[in-house]
């Protein structure tokens, strides 16, 4: 159970329940992280742990866990400049799927990169989707759990947001025969959430659901809707 800080609180209150830390790590001074977290069994018997960073300079980082005691930062890489951030990341075998977010509007790159982590040490690019465009700002969240698809909430090169109110959305996403959805031509900042999840409603600005095929050497768009309107 945990406590929300108060005026009150003292370094004696619980603040966890049947928990206790194993080992802490300060990542090179950058432990800023975003939402992206993931796991990945080695070859070799080795478990990673690759965080996404959740502003620049830093991109991702890789931390060897398999002794949870004794973690290890074995790499950590740098995004290409200030104005992007690589908040969001999902791992699938040796294959990383990693989501860059502009921090405006029309900023390359901004989209989704795969990398090939099969020697951790030295990730290596595969292929780039891009999503940038003049009212998009790339990918802000992705979802990749079956090697063949990745869930995107992105804006893309040809949407125009049709208002920059925020909206609320329920109903099936990735679902286009729902009758609750409407197609909107809208796109700007992306989403927040993007597991497939019915009846789940978000409060988020209009945005674009994307589903892409890591396929090599490229990415391929296989399918998108547009967020609905709460009416």
């Amino acid at each position: 159970m945990l406590h929300a800080p108060s005026p009150a609180s003292r370094a004696d209150q619980t603040l966890s329940f049947n928990m206790k830390l194993l080992a802490h790590h300060e990542l090179s001074g950058f432990g800023g992280l975003g939402e992206g977290m993931a796991m990945q069994l080695t070859g070799d018997g080795r478990r990673i742990l690759w965080l996404a960073h959740e502003s620049a300079p830093k991109n991702f980082s890789g931390v060897d866990v398999t002794d949870p005691r004794n973690p290890k930062l074995i790499v950590q890489t740098d995004l290409p400049h200030m104005k992007l951030r690589s908040n969001s990341l999902d791992v699938v075998g040796n294959i990383m799927a990693v989501a860059y977010q502009a921090s405006t509007v029309g900023i390359q790159p901004a989209g989704v990169d795969l990398f090939d982590i099969s020697t951790p040490e030295q990730p290596k690019l595969i292929s780039h989707f891009d999503c940038s465009g003049p009212h998009s700002r790339g990918v802000h969240a992705l979802w990749f759990v079956d090697g063949k698809t990745i869930h995107i909430s992105s804006g893309a090169p040809d949407f125009t947001p049709a208002t920059h109110w925020t909206i609320s959305f329920t109903g099936c996403w990735m679902c286009p025969t729902c009758p609750s959805l409407k197609k909107l031509a809208v796109g700007g900042t992306p989403a927040h959430e993007r597991e497939t999840k019915p009846q789940h409603p978000q409060d988020c600005p209009n945005s674009l659901i994307q589903a892409l095929e890591p396929t090599t050497p490229t990415c391929s768009l296989i399918g998108r809707t547009a967020l609905l309107l709460a009416t």
